[in-house]
This record gives structure tokens, C-alpha cells and sequence, in this order.
């Protein structure tokens, strides 16, 4: 399966951190839906909007075991949906219907995550226990 990475996991490091290591990359573009800010935090989320179009990375080749990882990564404020991106199938994390109040109607983009705000991120994170092999 394939990922369609919009946010922290768009940082090779950050994936590899969950999955335990970095599969094949590319730069990609989800047309349909718009990125925005999680209130209070420096990565955000997706949801649908049709006149919009987020950047990402395309991931290919994930496993199974792999999307189990990003499952309990994402945890409850996220589903997995299925995309297509440049007519390729996906899977993207996008906002779960039960947790639209955490999204700030500003737009995210990468540059606003500093390579500060990306070390806080990891140190912060209370699920990297779960990914130590």
C-alpha cells in the first residue's frame, strides 16, 4: 500500500521512527482537500475541500504491519481514507469526524515547521514507546 504524507511524517526521519525505516519517496499533490493547523500544536491535519490542493510525499510499499504503526501514531483524531494521488492509490490520515473542534481554520504549510518545532515534536510524543523495536 501506499501513504500519502501531508504533515510530520513528510519528514523521512519522523517516519522511519515510526515504521522502522524509509521506503521509497516522491513529491505529490492531493487535489480535494486542504491542510490546516491543529490549534495549540505545529503539525496538522487534513480535510476535504474541493477548489484545494495539499503537497506532500508519496510513500510506496507499505506493509500491513507498517499501516498498524501509523494507526496507533495517528491514534483517535484521525481515520484512514482512501485517495488517489496523480492516479495513484493511497491511504491518508485525514481528521476524524469526532475531532473537528482541535482544527484552527488557518492553513498549515512545512515552513512553518522548524526544524525546533520538529525536535519538540519527537521529544514530546508520548506514542514513540510503542514504535522502540
Amino acid at each position: 500500500m501506499n501513504l500519502f504524507a501531508y504533515g510530520t511524517l513528510m519528514w523521512p526521519e519522523v517516519l522511519e521512527s515510526v515504521i522502522g525505516r524509509r521506503p521509497a519517496a516522491e513529491p505529490a499533490v492531493l487535489a480535494g482537500f486542504r491542510r490546516q493547523r491543529v490549534k495549540g500544536e505545529h503539525y496538522p491535519v487534513m480535510v476535504r475541500l474541493a477548489e484545494s490542493a495539499v503537497e506532500g510525499m508519496l510513500y510506496r510499499g507499505l506493509t500491513d504491519e507498517e499501516f498498524r504503526h501509523l494507526d496507533l501514531f495517528e491514534g483517535a483524531e484521525y481515520d484512514r481514507a482512501g485517495v488517489h494521488v496523480n492516479e495513484t492509490p493511497a491511504i491518508a490520515y485525514l481528521l476524524s469526524h469526532d475531532w473537528k473542534h482541535i482544527a484552527d481554520a488557518q492553513a498549515w504549510e512545512p515552513e512553518q515547521l522548524k526544524p525546533e518545532h520538529l525536535a519538540a515534536f519527537c521529544a514530546e510524543y508520548k506514542g514513540w514507546k510503542a514504535f522502540n523495536r
